[in-house]
C-alpha cells in the first residue's frame, strides 16, 4: 500500500507543478504566473534569512558583551570590542537610491519595449549594472587618502 501511495504521489506531483496559470497583459498576451511568483518567493526567502541572521548576530553580540563583563576585561579593551562598526550612512543611502533608480529606469524601458521576452531581462541587467557602476565611480572619486 505504501509503495502504491508513493508511486501515485510521485506521478501526480510533476503534473501539478506544470499546471500553469496565465495572466493577461493589456495587449491580450499571456505571461506565466511563475514569472511573478518565483521572484516574489526569492524576495521573501531573502527577507526571512536576513531577519534570522540579524537575530542570531544580536544574540551573539549580547553573549560576547556579557562574557566580557564577567571576565573583568579592562575598559579600553571592552570599548574596542563593544564599539559598533562605524558605517557611512550617506553612502549606503546613495547606494540604495542608485539601485532603485536603476531598477526604475529599467522597468520603464521594459514597459516601452513591450513584448516581454529575453530582451526585457537584458534591459534590467544592464540598468542595474549601470547603477552599480555609478556607485563604484562615486566611491572611487570620494576616497579619502
Amino acid at each position: 500500500m505504501k509503495k502504491i501511495f508513493a508511486l501515485t504521489i510521485s506521478i501526480i506531483t510533476p503534473a501539478a507543478l506544470f499546471a500553469q496559470e496565465h495572466f493577461r497583459l493589456p495587449d491580450n498576451r499571456y505571461i506565466s504566473s511563475q514569472l511573478i511568483s518565483i521572484p516574489a518567493m526569492i524576495l521573501v526567502l531573502y527577507l526571512v534569512c536576513s531577519f534570522i541572521l540579524h537575530i542570531i548576530k544580536s544574540v551573539l553580540d549580547h553573549r560576547l558583551r556579557s562574557k566580557l563583563v564577567d571576565k573583568g576585561v579592562t575598559d579600553k579593551v571592552a570599548e574596542q570590542f563593544l564599539q559598533p562598526v562605524n558605517r557611512d550612512l550617506r553612502s549606503q543611502a546613495l547606494k540604495w537610491c542608485l539601485m532603485l533608480a536603476g531598477a526604475g529606469i529599467g522597468l520603464t524601458a521594459v514597459y516601452y519595449t513591450l513584448p516581454l521576452d529575453i530582451h526585457s531581462l537584458a534591459i534590467m541587467a544592464f540598468s542595474i549594472a549601470l547603477s552599480y557602476l555609478a556607485y563604484f565611480l562615486y566611491l572611487k572619486y570620494n576616497e579619502q587618502p
